[in-house]
């Protein structure tokens, strides 16, 4: 079976944003990475027809260098990103110190069958139980990825950023090119 790391983009270019703290560093792309990988809430931005903003909260993971999401085919941000495919997601903490996430790229639609049942998996290790067990909040929703009954998103990184709040606070931008 083929998995979706065809294309995956390489290592990100790194750099110290003009909003830090005098001496900071800025946050290596493997710390960001590992960061994304655990986060189990994001937001995502899209845009309207009309160029205002949707930003909704939902569950998305970083896999195979790439964010990925899920959401059902009527629902407005499924309805934006067919006449526009940027956008944002955002994750990180709701407090004032620790790092903010935010991930900016294309999403496309993804209907290659072994890529859906790939990121499926990815989808359940991330959420383990959440997804597997019937007293899960997201139970058979792993089945009607596979299956294609609902749309899985594939957002490639344009442009990220690692927001570090405290007493060093620190602004990494990461390019892909």
């Amino acid at each position: 079976m083929s998995t979706p790391t065809t294309g995956e983009p390489a290592a990100p270019q790194t750099s110290l944003g003009p909003f830090s703290t005098p001496g900071a560093s800025p946050t290596p792309w493997e710390e960001t990475e590992w960061a994304l990988r655990r986060i189990q809430k994001f937001q995502l931005c899209t845009v309207r027809r009309d160029g205002r903003p949707h930003v909704t909260p939902l569950l998305a993971i970083w896999a195979f260098g790439a964010m990925w999401f899920i959401t059902g085919e009527n629902e407005q941000k499924a309805v934006n990103l067919s006449t526009n495919q940027h956008c944002a997601l955002t994750g990180g903490t709701d407090t004032l110190t620790g790092t903010d996430y935010v991930i900016e790229g294309t999403a496309s639609l993804v209907t290659d069958e072994a890529t859906r049942h790939s990121v499926t998996i990815a989808f359940e290790q991330a959420y383990g139980w959440q997804f597997t067990r019937e007293d899960g909040t997201w139970h058979q929703v792993g089945d009607a990825v596979r299956a294609g009954t609902v749309h899985l998103y594939r957002v490639r990184p344009d442009k990220a950023f690692a927001f570090a709040g405290g007493t060093r606070s620190s602004q990494t931008r990461y390019l892909w090119r």
